[in-house]
């Protein structure tokens, strides 16, 4: 996935004072189904044991699936951008909505 895929960020001032969460679209392989991203920590501070989840849903808007990873580094400082990725095997073709969110502590 390539940072045009991203919308233009001019400084980190602009976006919400939160832990960001950014997936691309589902890439479907021949047996696994991967689903690449990016966290940004701007919540002004530094944030640890950060988990990224993912609710697939079918057609009808039902979570088929819910499913959580762990992200690397494993501390988050203000600012920084990790990445993740999820490889989801044997799903039907066709499930290409889903929800993305995280948790993660404070590292205090």
């Amino acid at each position: 996935m390539s940072i045009q895929a991203f919308p233009e960020i001019e400084n980190f001032q602009k976006l919400p004072r939160q832990v960001i969460v950014k997936g691309g679209p589902l890439s479907l392989g021949a047996k696994e189904t991967d689903l690449r991203g990016i966290v940004i920590n701007n919540i002004g501070s530094t944030v640890r044991d950060i988990k990224v989840n993912i609710v697939l849903f079918n057609k009808r808007k039902i979570p088929i699936l819910n499913t959580s990873i762990a992200i690397t580094p494993e501390i988050l400082h203000q600012g920084n951008i990790a990445n993740f990725i999820f490889q989801l095997k044997d799903l039907p073709e066709g499930y290409q909505d889903y929800h993305l969110y995280s948790s993660w502590k404070f590292d205090n």
